[in-house]
């Protein structure tokens, strides 16, 4: 008796700004579904390069000029295509953008349909400054229409709050953010300012993540200690946000900047955390975000990375569980130097870092979820 050949399960992972190669969609939602060798994994992402292929893993581009919108319009016909030629089993839309056409496609493919929320985006609305009223208002319309469709079958919530943000949203799993490695062992760590300390800015960079007052602020540290360094990388979306940071840094050879239109490969960012001192997170204290846990507390945890935040009871509850960072009010830059020498007398990572920091801690959820939902 011959035995049946195994065929891996289809699955296509989606998004339209998230890079091909994406922390999330790929490093933690596709490799953990491609340990089980069950799934034949197709991601769809921004890149600037052709499909690519690699053993169980397949890439394709959904757009590759960031700002442009007639390459953002197509990028649906692209997803459209590449649904009708792969007839997933399983599709995760990673963007709200993709799923009137998910659920349109939904009836003739008969695909399990996964909506990855990683922003509660209504709400992050407010965070941005260019839009009047009238764009916020036509721009939540289009949201709710997309995130109304029917046909889900499942939601990943990427923050614990969503569940109480959004309660429509069921049944749903909740998946943080968190670090995809290991625990890096440290302990007892002290800033010691006769060093050539070097501090870091990381990621998206907006007024609601308060990068120029984190800038400004290091500029007052500079005037004690101007041995040290700050390095800012990171995805910038609005242009005149972008020349206020490169203006106030440019009279300043101590602040280096590496800021890009388009997404930055997740690898390179988080080799400055890795070899930074400590980390600023200046994030802006607003409803939209202040119950979130910022991937940054996570990936910094695992790396023995002190962190410097605004004060902001979710986040301290989070890092004082293991002595992990200390907060200070980036917006108080005439006080900077005397808030900044109670982080140089603070002693980090007096206490072990927990294996919940890590996405292996609710890894096998999600393959389960999966699992089932297939079954």
């Amino acid at each position: 008796m011959s035995q049946k050949q195994f065929s891996p399960v289809q699955v296509l992972i989606a998004s339209t700004l998230k890079p091909v190669r994406d922390v999330r969609a790929y490093e933690k939602l596709a490799l953990s579904l491609g340990e089980t060798s069950k799934y034949r994994l197709n991601i769809i992402g921004f890149s600037d390069e052709k499909a690519v292929e690699s053993g169980n893993y397949r890439f394709f581009s959904s757009m590759s000029h960031f700002g442009s919108k007639l390459d953002r319009l197509l990028a649906q016909v692209r997803f459209a295509k590449k649904l009708l030629d792969l007839k997933p089993k399983l599709l995760i839309c990673c963007t709200y953008e993709y799923l009137p056409l998910a659920s349109f496609f939904k009836s003739f493919l008969k695909y399990r349909l996964v909506y990855d929320v990683q922003e509660n985006y209504i709400t992050n609305l407010d965070l941005n400054p260019s839009l009047n009223e009238v764009k916020k208002k036509w721009a939540s319309y289009l949201i709710r229409k997309a995130e109304g469709i029917k046909g889900i079958d499942l939601y990943l919530l990427a923050e614990t709050c969503y569940s109480d943000e959004m309660p429509d949203k069921t049944p749903f799993l909740v998946l943080e953010n968190k670090y995809q490695g290991a625990i890096k062992e440290v302990s007892q760590v002290r800033l010691d300012p006769t060093k050539e300390l070097k501090f870091c800015i990381t990621g998206t960079l907006t007024p609601a993540y308060g990068t120029l007052e984190g800038l400004i602020w290091f500029q007052k540290i500079l005037e004690a200690y101007p041995h040290f360094q700050l390095k800012v990388i990171g995805h910038c979306p609005l242009d005149a946000y972008k020349i206020q940071l490169l203006q106030q840094a440019i009279t300043c050879p101590q602040i280096h900047l590496e800021i890009s239109n388009s997404p930055i490969a997740y690898y390179r960012i988080e080799q400055v955390v890795i070899n930074s001192n400590a980390a600023l997170l200046p994030y802006v204290i607003h409803p939209a975000i202040q119950e979130k846990i910022p991937t940054k507390l996570f990936e910094c945890a695992a790396l023995g990375i002190p962190v410097l935040m605004n004060q902001n009871p979710t986040w301290e509850k989070f890092f004082n569980s293991y002595q992990g960072g200390i907060t200070v009010d980036f917006f108080d830059k005439e006080n900077a130097l005397t808030t900044f020498q109670h982080a140089l007398d603070q002693t980090y990572f007096s206490t072990l870092v927990p294996e919940s920091v890590l996405w292996k801690s609710q890894k096998l959820l999600f393959q389960q979820a999966i699992q089932n939902l297939l079954s």
